[in-house]
């Protein structure tokens, strides 16, 4: 939750430091109390008008009820239910029903009012093929997503490596989706590696289409430093899935391969080995529109790059997919051969905008650098000047360099981002100012 929190006071920084000139709206809000998406609707708003909650009645908060992640009734008795190590999960509210993922990876839904169990999935066995009867082994997801069309609704979810449709109301599987009721997501993945598939994103529904990120062999977010360093790791390929059927509809590789937009930008072949580059905070979208938008991260490794060189499309990018076809529509590169692990760490957020009476169809991702990157959603295109500078290169033996990389010019970034020697050095004494002094002659700052 906190982490969300931040995100949302991000944006309201960046909307008080642009200017009386700008007006921004956040797309269609869910209904009141509700919480339907990840973001709390598909464009990552991440707002409730939840007008019963002020300033003058916060106080009045009390806890109603608590349930453990793994509820009694999803245990069913086992002694061995696993306890999340960093439960970063937000549940929906749709209907009076809580919709969660559990300790075991499942999905269990919650009566709103009471916090009792409603229906669970029940944890047959994992994807890594353990025998069955016994629980999955993988994390809780960060999310699920909500489908209707208004006759039926399900709660689409990705449990270990198998991607399932339930019925929002009692649970129950479709049988009729994918096989038996689930897809394997292993299935077709390039380079699988003996770990299997794993994403603990939430899955987004975008015209009747499913759309799941991976990361086979272990996410980014639970893979060891050492593994993070790896020059061959697979790519964190982006699918999409009727969501009806389970069907595979399109595959986009986020890593490109010979013959495909963007594949001159891996040198010597770098393509063919190099991993990651998948969508690690999870998507946005425009449902009118029919457009995804991925903040793809960084490739492997995170710190070194001296294996991949080149600018490495569609590696530190926001990319937008047309959600029916998987086809690029256009796609913006924040920064070009990362070697910082500069990837984005929030969802964008799907915003219209007035500039100077002119209203846009925007969108705005936010970045570890502090910058806020504001594009036109439809083209791609930037709102302010995103200029091109010149960066100084490194002196690591084998890494690679690029000459640029894009600067914003506005909004002016939220937090500071670089470090001026001496001049924002400690100076409360004299000792302290030698220190600081000596400290960083051994290092470079800019």
């Amino acid at each position: 939750m906190s982490g969300r929190i931040v995100r949302t006071m991000r944006v309201l920084v960046v909307s008080a430091a642009l200017g009386s000139s700008v007006l921004i709206r956040p797309e269609a809000a869910p209904g009141p109390g509700e919480w339907p998406a990840y973001g709390g609707n598909k464009g990552g708003a991440k707002y409730s008008p939840l007008d019963q909650i002020n300033k003058e009645t916060v106080k009045n908060l009390r806890i109603v009820w608590r349930q453990s992640a793994t509820p009694q009734e999803v245990r069913q008795g086992r002694s061995d239910a696993p306890v999340p190590v960093s439960y970063e999960h937000t549940p929906l509210m749709v209907g009076g029903l809580v919709y969660m993922s559990t300790g075991y990876g499942t999905v269990a839904a919650l009566d709103a009012t009471t916090g009792q169990v409603s229906w669970f999935d029940p944890p047959v066995g994992n994807s890594a093929g353990a025998p069955g009867g016994q629980p999955p082994r993988g994390p809780a997801s960060r999310s699920l997503a909500y489908w209707t069309d208004g006759k039926d609704a399900r709660i689409i979810a990705v449990t270990g490596q198998s991607l399932v449709a339930l019925h929002a109301t009692t649970g129950k599987r479709y049988r009729d989706f994918g096989q038996g009721g689930q897809v394997d997501l292993a299935k077709g993945y390039r380079r699988v590696t003996d770990g299997g598939y794993r994403w603990s994103g939430p899955p987004l529904v975008v015209r009747d289409v499913i759309i799941v990120g991976g990361l086979p062999g272990g996410a980014s977010d639970i893979i060891s430093e050492t593994a993070r360093a790896r020059k061959e790791t697979p790519p964190g390929d982006v699918r999409g899935y009727d969501v009806r059927s389970g069907k595979l509809l399109w595959t986009f590789h986020t890593i490109p391969e010979p013959g495909e937009f963007g594949s001159e930008t891996w040198l010597n072949d770098s393509w063919s080995y190099s991993g990651n580059t998948g969508v690690w905070a999870s998507m946005s979208a425009d449902e009118e529109l029919g457009h995804v938008y991925l903040p793809i991260e960084t490739p492997t490794g995170d710190y070194y790059g001296g294996t991949r060189p080149g600018s490495n499309l569609f590696a530190e990018s926001i990319v937008c997919l047309d959600a029916k076809t998987g086809k690029r529509v256009w796609h913006f590169q924040a920064v070009h051969h990362g070697i910082w692990d500069y990837d984005f760490p929030a969802p964008p957020i799907v915003a219209d905008i007035t500039v100077d009476g002119r209203h846009i169809k925007a969108l705005a991702q936010i970045s570890k650098q502090a910058f806020v990157y504001v594009l036109d959603r439809v083209t791609g295109k930037p709102v302010w000047p995103i200029v091109e500078r010149p960066v100084p290169k490194g002196d690591v033996p084998g890494e690679w360099y690029a000459p640029t990389q894009p600067f914003p010019t506005r909004p002016p970034a939220y937090a500071r981002n670089m470090i001026k020697v001496p001049d924002d050095l400690s100076d409360f004494t004299p000792a302290l100012r030698a220190e600081a002094m000596t400290l960083t002659e051994r290092d470079k700052f800019g």
